[in-house]
């Protein structure tokens, strides 16, 4: 019921304007008959007042239309002319069309608005032509019925109750000005004055109101209602919903505007400089200290913050504007796929900008598709897995950390790993080597590749290898992101993070080698300041790293990847940033404050260093260049890939190795960990439900042992990945006793040389080494194994006495 309100609303508005629009255009056809254009305007606009309306239910109104389509569709062909006449009755038409209009806002119905009249006259415009004028008569009258309309809506106005003087009629223009004055000439549709709304209500008594109009008459410049709750005659609010009543009530035509886009887009930039000018003068007056000044800057500060947030508004539109075409799209594919799908939309009043609005359309449209083609199978296969026949695909939208993320969610069968990998070998995106080194989101992101495609064949839909590289283009041509989870035999959850609004943003400003630099404050998570004495940045295989709250933080030196100077590693802070759902720091000299900053656009040489999302204009009028924190952290990835490879190129370079070692590659978290392959007993899988506690350790009853547990993700502070319904854990035994290590997955057993290989003091590791050509971290296997069982030397030993005892 909501949605139909909304669209009623929407109708009424759009029709208002149509015959607002019509009236011109008829007028403009009286002096201009042979005009063909016009006509066919005046009856496109008819026909889409008919088809709304017939739609809609409003069956008077629908008869009122057609008649007049009925009539401009002969002047159209020309079966006969455009006369005074014609246009007269048309003109007529559109009076009947603006009382229902009128009638169905007020009431929602089209109530008894006599439009047979209208509709006869018309129709007797399509009679034989010497027929026409006789006809024409009562549509020339009609107006001046229409004049008398309102002496007779006034003799039928209520009238005062009895015993209340006429300055009922006075009371309205007293209310305002406090005094008598002349009674005013009724008005179509005015409000009630206060005293007979109150008297109506029961909330004062006649007489009481005649009292204070009599007062008022006497020269009291007290309003009626003010008289009223003086005396103690009404209520507070009986009188102040009095006054609300009598407020004149909008039309739906008066209560909004259309304003064309060009002129938002230039009111947009007055405000960003005004945004400029106001960080300037306020910088410039706190440098000043000139209190009397400071109270206005703080002011002005106030009122640019509230008509930049109203500017804002008028350019946020909800998402449901691009949804709403949605849910033909999946009805034609799934009928023309044979497939049943039920598409669930959630948060479609989430707003954005309306140029962001536009980016995200296209993208959102293909995966849309992608996912009723790829993602949800067709009814026979989805009953063979047990599922329900009908899929489900849905739609997400919410705010999140100053971003809207949209989801795109579906309940089929999950990307296939395996056939990415296979398919991005053949299309030659990857190596077999680099695919054997690669994680399930690595993979998965492939798909993202231009020209990639699994598509067994190519149909209209899909299979051409355009798409998913178009999504990631354009999604990140706006300064978002995009991403994508999936479960086998579950679903696939497509993840779009866009910023709220282009124009202006937070930002936080950096200095880095006397060189100012804006970062956007929706990617910042923390701030952490190296002192270099209780907190330093380590390195790790001579990457940077700082140990945040028990996890390594990859760190990015800024004043490295510009190429400026590069400077210590005490008294610097880290700005903990994230971007593409990881988290890494990025080293500065220094971190200066927060202010709104207004993006300017970069000239195209810049853009191809892609390092910058933009630039604007700082406090002090210099130009300060916007970071693009997605780019930095692709940037760090392909500086540790050319780390790696020199490493990799240093070793082929000396020859082979003798140190080859049989060694476990494990993952944990993001992290390859290794363990001698002599170490380990078994592998094995425990249930998560079987876990125990015993204090505060980790325990699982294993072959009549209780053994002890131990998370290496939890000893070498990494992120852990989430687990499913079991864990993978390797069993280190001697003698009788036994522990297991917990790790996120088993990757793989190697026999290599451990190259490129570097000592750490890390806790819990002995070093890290190129294995694979991977950076991998060598387990403390005797470290590991005493965070799982303190005692398991000391106990084995004194087993062994006994043995030998």
């Amino acid at each position: 019921m909501e949605e139909l309100g909304e669209i009623v609303g929407e109708f009424l508005m759009e029709s208002h304007e149509n015959l607002d629009q019509l009236d011109r255009d008829l007028v403009s056809l009286e002096q201009d008959p042979g005009s063909r254009d016009l006509i066919s305007r005046i009856f496109r606009t008819i026909h889409t007042i008919k088809g709304t309306s017939g739609f809609l239910a409003f069956s008077r109104l629908e008869t009122l239309t057609h008649a007049g389509e009925s009539l401009l569709s002969r002047l159209r062909d020309g079966v006969q002319p455009v006369t005074a006449e014609t246009i007269t009755a048309l003109l007529a038409m559109l009076d009947g069309v603006r009382a229902l209009l009128a009638t169905i806002e007020e009431t929602g119905a089209e109530g008894d608005v006599d439009v047979d009249g209208i509709i006869a006259t018309v129709n007797a415009q399509m009679a034989e032509p010497g027929a026409a004028p006789a006809a024409a008569k009562p549509a020339a009258e009609k107006p001046a019925a229409a004049e008398e309309a309102p002496a007779e809506a006034e003799d039928k106005a209520p009238k005062a109750p009895a015993g209340v003087p006429s300055a009922f009629e006075d009371e309205a223009a007293a209310d305002d000005a406090g005094e008598q004055r002349p009674t005013p000439e009724p008005i179509e549709e005015q409000r009630k004055p206060i005293g007979e709304q109150l008297v109506e209500s029961g909330a004062a008594s006649t007489a009481d109101v005649a009292s204070a109009l009599q007062q008022q008459i006497e020269g009291d410049e007290r309003k009626l209602g003010t008289i009223l709750l003086d005396e103690g005659k009404a209520a507070p609010a009986a009188v102040s919903d009095a006054v609300q009543n009598q407020a004149p009530k909008r039309s739906v035509a008066d209560s909004a505007i259309r304003v064309d886009v060009d002129l938002l887009d230039g009111l947009m930039n007055l405000v960003g400089e005004l945004v400029l000018a106001r960080n300037q003068l306020v910088r410039g007056v706190a440098e000043m200290g000139d209190q009397a000044m400071v109270r206005s800057a703080q002011r002005l500060n106030l009122i640019t913050s509230e008509l930049q947030e109203g500017i804002m508004k008028t350019r946020m539109q909800p998402i449901d504007h691009i949804w709403s075409k949605l849910p033909r799209v999946v009805r034609d594919l799934s009928k023309a796929l044979d497939k049943q799908i039920n598409l669930v939309m959630e948060g479609k009043e989430t707003e954005l900008d309306r140029t962001l609005l536009e980016a995200v359309k296209d993208p959102l449209t293909h995966l849309v598709r992608n996912a009723v083609d790829h993602g949800i199978e067709d009814v026979p296969t989805r009953i063979a897995s047990g599922k329900g026949p009908e899929g489900t695909l849905t739609l997400r939208a919410f705010h999140e950390g100053g971003h809207v993320t949209v989801e795109v969610a579906d309940d089929g069968a999950g990307l296939n790993v395996e056939r990415i990998a296979k398919k991005a070998v053949e299309n030659g995106l990857a190596k077999p080597e680099q695919i054997a080194t690669m994680d399930r989101r690595e993979i998965m992101s492939m798909v993202f590749q231009p020209g990639f495609s699994t598509a067994a064949k190519v149909t209209n839909v899909s299979g051409r290898g355009v798409g998913m590289d178009v999504v990631k283009t354009n999604i990140e041509r706006v300064g978002g992101a995009v991403g994508v989870d999936s479960v086998p035999g579950k679903g696939t959850t497509w993840r779009l993070t866009i910023p709220l609004t282009l124009a202006i943003i937070q930002a936080l400003t950096i200095d880095c080698a006397d060189q100012r630099y804006v970062v956007p404050q929706a990617s910042v998570l923390e701030l952490v300041f190296i002192d270099g004495n209780s907190t330093k940045i380590e390195y790790a295989s001579g990457a940077p790293v700082y140990r945040l709250r028990g996890r390594l933080l990859p760190l990015v030196r800024l004043d490295r990847t510009l190429g400026l100077p590069v400077g210590g590693d005490q008294g610097v802070y880290i700005v903990v940033l994230q971007a593409d759902g990881r988290s890494f720091g990025l080293v500065v000299d220094r971190v200066l404050n927060t202010e709104e900053v207004v993006v300017k656009a970069l000239n195209s040489r810049f853009k191809d260093v892609g390092l910058y999302a933009g630039a604007t204009i700082l406090g002090h009028g210099k130009v300060g260049l916007i970071l693009d924190v997605a780019s930095l952290a692709r940037r760090s990835n392909l500086a540790t890939s050319s780390e790696r490879d020199s490493s990799i190129s240093a070793r082929d370079s000396r020859g082979p190795s003798d140190n080859a070692e049989r060694l476990l590659v494990t993952a944990v978290g993001e992290r390859r960990v290794a363990i001698p392959l002599d170490t380990v007993t078994r592998l094995e899988e425990f249930p998560i439900a079987k876990i125990e506690h015993a204090g505060s350790r980790e325990v699982v009853q294993y072959r009549g042992q209780i053994l002890p547990l131990v998370r290496l993700s939890y000893l070498l502070g990494a992120m852990p990945e989430e687990t499913g319904e079991t864990v993978s854990v390797v069993v280190y035994s001697e003698g009788e006793r036994s522990v297991a290590l917990v790790v996120d997955k088993i990757v793989d057993i190697v026999e290599d040389a451990m190259t490129a290989r570097r000592n750490v003091d890390d806790d819990g590791l002995v070093g890290t080494a190129v294995i694979q050509q991977r950076v991998t971290e060598l387990l403390d296997v005797r470290r590991a194994i005493v965070a799982a069982d303190p005692n398991f030397y000391s106990d084995l030993h004194e087993d062994e006495m006994l043995v030998e005892a």
